[in-house]
């Protein structure tokens, strides 16, 4: 009696820590989306759902320290080798992150709360950061000479410290890419919230390289600057970004200049969002004028109650491409979705 009173202690105090310091959490979701498929060159509705497993771990050192991580079951792997996931340990110093992490002006200007759409529909809300993995170009030369493109690799360590309404962040890549290379990134940002107004400013760099055939390597960089701005009256909030990315690789420049605003209301249990973004691009490697590609949505949400959420959305997503002559354009697809959204 005394083995099994003791062995059931044990267990009990064993349960008891998991519990405090580890949990696992989850989200799911169901329903049917309509999307565009380039094979096909048409809209397909099909059902779409998914199921993820989330584990964190956290605790406390003797000495004040906090620390912890968190991955998905899915990552599992990239979780061992640092390349998914996340672990932090922060103090009075700050906190610094290492793994996953967004980088440091992503986390100071954000994106706007266009969040449509049980499944996000593509997340045409949202912008590109230079510090979290450099710059992709899904073309040719006028000469049709081809080319691939060799970016910095995306955040890796994120230090954020606050003070009072101020909170800053910085983030950098790995600090060698692969043997060959060393090329890297980095983010700086900060926020200030003041009453019912939040804005952010932020830069990123990137380094990053042309690998074309015979000539090599031509190598140069990547930069933007983003700022922000959100303000909460009562049930709505409102919020606009600007990003202003630039693209210098010897004698090929580009720019991306982006402005998106967005508008949540929330009224008891239902949450209406409508959001628009445009991006003007332009590069010397290509003839012609500038082209913008605009994108907008509109969405709707009603709360079950207990971690499951009614989702609904429409969305116009345009994307800037190149023609045969080289000549760059604008072309758009609509989509939209519906179904539960579940947290557990």
């Amino acid at each position: 009696m005394k083995k099994i009173l003791l062995a059931t202690t044990m267990l009990a105090s064993v349960a008891g820590y998991a519990a405090a310091d580890v949990s696992v959490s989850g989200d799911a979701r169901m329903g049917v989306v309509s999307a565009y498929v380039s094979a096909l060159d048409k809209n397909e509705t099909t059902f779409s759902s998914r199921m993820r497993i989330k584990f964190s771990g956290s605790g406390t050192t003797d000495g004040g320290l906090s620390f912890g991580g968190s991955f998905r079951a899915a990552d599992s792997s990239g979780a061992g080798e640092g390349t998914k996931g996340s672990t932090f340990i922060s103090g009075a110093f700050g906190k610094i992150s290492m793994g996953d992490v967004d980088g440091g002006d992503e986390v100071s200007v954000g994106q706007i709360d266009g969040a449509v759409g049980y499944t996000g529909l593509g997340s045409g809300n949202s912008i590109g950061y230079v510090s979290d993995g450099g710059f992709s170009l899904d073309s040719s030369f006028k000469d049709e000479t081809s080319y691939s493109v060799k970016n910095a690799d995306a955040a890796k360590v994120l230090y954020t410290y606050s003070v009072g309404s101020v909170t800053i962040n910085a983030s950098t890549a790995q600090l060698s890419n692969n043997a060959n290379s060393q090329r890297s990134s980095y983010g700086i940002g900060a926020s200030y919230a003041a009453g019912n107004l939040t804005v952010g400013l932020g830069y990123g760099q990137a380094d990053l390289a042309l690998d074309v055939p015979v000539i090599a390597d031509i190598n140069g960089s990547i930069t933007d600057i983003s700022a922000s701005a959100a303000y909460t009256m009562g049930a709505t909030t409102i919020k606009a970004i600007y990003q202003d990315k630039q693209l210098d690789v010897e004698d090929v420049s580009a720019s991306a200049v982006s402005m998106g605003v967005s508008v949540k209301h929330t009224i008891d249990v239902v949450a209406l969002t409508a959001y628009a973004i445009s991006t003007k691009f332009e590069a010397d490697m290509f003839p012609g004028e500038s082209v913008s590609a605009d994108r907008y949505g509109i969405g709707a949400t009603y709360d079950l109650g207990g971690g499951a959420v009614l989702a609904a959305g429409w969305v116009h997503n345009e994307a800037v491409k190149v023609n045969g002559d080289d000549e760059i354009y604008s072309q758009g697809v609509d989509g939209f979705d519906a179904g539960v959204n579940f947290s557990f």
